[in-house]
């Protein structure tokens, strides 16, 4: 029977994936960094409702994001429900932490609707094909990884990732001022596109518009630094302290050498960044974005799996552009999926059973990560 006019498959499907994120989203208690998150957006509320923006000192790198937070947790305060404490509500399936729970999600689950949109968007013009754009979007939205991490985890790392798109969607119409604010803006966020902002300079030709990328990007920098000050919230010594008060930033970025271990993220990046300078013939900005984040997630120690999230939309394009990497792309996310996975402590698996694979899913993950690095640099190192 044929479907009714105005209602294709498409539109069928894309209203099905709707219904099982908000579904995921609704009945999935609150769960990891989520409580993290609202036990710092709560102290956010008490600031913001005496007129004060939250000191650095007591907000640290999150302070932003958890800004965007404070609207929903304070209509949660509002609801004619309990209001336990907020790490008593852990894993619990109580009215008051459900709806806690799906409200703190809200903002990560219209940041993943928006991204689909934005990748059909992005695809359609780098291939001019409806049908390739439309496989962008699904792909996104029926990503299990995807559903897990952002509806059910509520990973907040969606938002700053949606605005790094929105600075490829600039950079690819030449609006290099735009994709400069956006870049800034996704880092003050979260700190991971920052590290690939210099990956855009070599996909602009022109003097001109390299000054536009620099004057975007720090504009926004300025006025928080700005706003900040004013306001009293901190002052640039304070910021310049940050990486001491947040352990895991030196960890990440290997300024903490204190154990054995040498992190290779600021040793990889600029080694990325020369190949691409001197070898690399083509400048694509989708593989440029793609490598940086890359060279970063395979040389910081100890990135958690949801972090990949920052990889999906970009590796979800370049499967759409380059089919036969379908099988790099499958076994990346499945074994994100898998390696550490929160959904082990839910029962869906014994923990005999986690403890045995998780590293080869581990093993697998970085493997493929690096894999397709190398098959990056390889595929535009071509003449």
């Amino acid at each position: 029977m044929p479907l009714p006019n105005g209602l294709s498959k498409w539109r069928v499907l894309l209203a099905s994936l709707f219904i099982v994120k908000i579904t995921v989203m609704i009945l999935t208690p609150p769960l990891g960094d989520l409580i993290n998150w609202t036990a710092d957006t709560k102290i956010t509320l008490e600031y913001v409702t005496k007129g004060h923006f939250p000191p650095i000192s007591v907000t640290g790198v999150y302070g932003p994001i958890e800004l965007l937070l404070t609207p929903f947790y304070w209509i949660w305060t509002k609801l004619p429900v309990q209001h336990p404490l907020v790490h008593d509500m852990l894993y619990s399936q109580t009215t008051p932490a459900l709806l806690l729970s799906a409200l703190m999600k809200l903002p990560p689950l219209v940041a993943d609707i928006i991204t689909g949109y934005v990748l059909f968007t992005l695809t359609l013009r780098l291939t001019r094909s409806e049908k390739k754009g439309k496989l962008a979007c699904l792909l996104w939205y029926a990503n299990p990884y995807n559903i897990f991490w952002i509806n059910a985890f509520g990973a907040m790392d969606v938002i700053p990732t949606l605005i790094f798109l929105l600075a490829l969607v600039a950079g690819y119409s030449n609006k290099w001022f735009r994709a400069g604010i956006c870049t800034s803006v996704a880092s003050i966020l979260r700190i991971y596109p920052l590290f690939s902002f210099p990956f855009f300079l070599p996909a602009i030709q022109s003097r001109k518009y390299r000054g536009h990328v620099f004057l975007g990007f720090l504009l926004p920098i300025i006025a928080v630094l700005i706003v900040l000050y004013a306001s009293g919230a901190g002052t640039l010594n304070a910021i310049v302290q940050l990486p001491n008060a947040e352990y895991w930033l030196l960890d990440f970025l290997g300024g903490n050498l204190t154990n054995v271990s040498i992190r290779l993220a600021l040793v990889l990046l600029p080694l990325q960044f020369y190949v691409v300078i001197r070898y690399w013939k083509k400048t694509a900005l989708v593989y440029l974005a793609t490598v940086s984040i890359l060279a970063l997630l395979i040389g910081a120690q100890n990135t958690p799996p949801h972090h990949f999230l920052w990889l999906s939309p970009l590796l979800t394009i370049c499967v759409v552009l380059n089919p036969d990497e379908t099988w790099i792309f499958i076994l990346t996310f499945v074994t994100a999926s898998l390696h550490l996975t929160p959904i082990f402590g839910l029962g869906v698996f014994p923990v005999a059973f986690f403890s045995l694979a998780d590293p080869f899913f581990g093993g697998c993950f970085y493997a493929a990560k690096t894999a397709y690095l190398i098959k990056l640099n390889l595929m535009n190192s071509k003449a």
